[in-house]
């Protein structure tokens, strides 16, 4: 009996050395996965997303396998909220005034028009912000909070110049957020909501004149090539996040879940706002010379005279916005006085 069992030992030994029975492998990789709904050659997928991906791979040393989506093959820019709150992707990136109607909503006070100037400057004063009056908004959405910034200011890319507000008179100009469908009428464009996915094809068939939409990000989506005419208005400054499904996030290991709250999340954030701080000079650079090889096309400054008739026509929209946080049940006057007091201590001047 002892002999039969040595020689069981002995044979398992051989064949474990042998390769022949496999030996007690390490547990699989938790598969992270990622949607995108951004091309996959965006600054942000390129310059961020990717490079994300080997970190948490790095310094997780292979426990967790990031599975990075692009081009909105797991769902839209607009889906992202009810996506990573349903599983259907883990992380993705959410813009705030796609969601206006839920608790979100506090971040668009970002949004407001000529209010940030910059994605460092605006992710700090936003990041103050959302400290004071919007911790609980993730908790009542049941998601993890990954990280909030701003983008660069954004532009417009039209199928005519754009030298004055008077040029807009008529055309279908795309309304970042609910907000701004009234600026639109004010400014004397007829609103127009658009996706980013859809706008390039919204331009070449006339189904929409301009464009709003950040310049680091244009130059993937090529708005640039159906409107060449780039006008510098500066604003708005999108807000935007990076959400984990909480389901997800509960079930990490203790280890990783301090890893990932204390160094990758604010990574991938940091990554997102250096690519959008040094995105848009060289976005606007690398079109001029398009438009010079291609003899057509322009990016236009406006001068200070005309920036202020864009600027003007949209106080009522601060003033707006604080009635609509106390329709909510939100302290409107409170969360804007804070939101200003942020803004002077970063030097920043309300333009209202």
């Amino acid at each position: 009996m002892l002999r039969a069992a040595t020689r069981i030992f002995a044979g398992l030994a051989v064949a474990l050395i042998l390769g022949v029975v496999p030996a007690a492998r390490a547990a699989d990789p938790i598969q992270l996965e990622f949607g995108n709904w951004l091309p996959s050659t965006h600054p942000q997928a390129v310059n961020s997303l990717e490079p994300w991906k080997k970190l948490v791979e790095e310094k997780t040393q292979g426990r967790v396998k990031v599975n990075l989506y692009h081009a909105g093959v797991l769902g839209t820019s607009r889906a992202v909220l009810n996506d990573v709150k349903g599983g259907v992707y883990h992380v993705g990136l959410m813009v705030a005034a796609y969601y206006y109607d839920t608790p979100l909503f506090k971040l668009t006070i970002g949004e407001l028009p000529f209010a940030l100037t910059g994605p460092v400057i605006g992710s700090r004063i936003m990041s103050e912000f959302v400290a004071k009056h919007g911790k609980d908004v993730f908790d009542q959405l049941n998601i993890k909070n990954m990280g909030i910034f701003a983008s660069d200011a954004y532009a417009m890319y039209s199928t005519a110049p754009i030298r004055k507000i008077e040029d807009l008179k008529g055309m279908k100009l795309r309304a970042v957020g609910k907000a701004w469908v009234q600026i639109a009428k004010d400014w004397g464009a007829v609103p127009t909501p658009m996706q980013p996915e859809e706008a390039y094809t919204a331009l070449e068939r006339g189904t929409l004149n301009v464009m709003q939409y950040s310049p680091t990000g244009a130059m993937s989506w090529k708005y640039y090539e159906p409107a060449s005419y780039v006008t510098r208005l500066d604003s708005p400054i999108v807000i935007a996040g990076l959400i984990m499904n909480k389901a997800f996030y509960d079930k990490l290991p203790a280890d990783l879940k301090k890893l990932f709250d204390e160094e990758l999340n604010p990574a991938l954030a940091n990554m997102m706002i250096s690519v959008y701080e040094k995105g848009a000079n060289q976005a606007f650079d690398r079109m001029k010379e398009i438009f010079k090889a291609k003899g057509k096309g322009e990016v236009i400054t406006l001068s200070a005279e005309e920036r202020v008739k864009f600027i003007k026509p949209t106080e009522p929209e601060w003033a707006a916005w604080v009635k609509e946080a106390n329709k909510r049940g939100y302290p409107g006057e409170a969360m804007m006085a804070d939101f200003k007091a942020i803004l002077k201590k970063n030097g920043l001047a309300p333009p209202f």
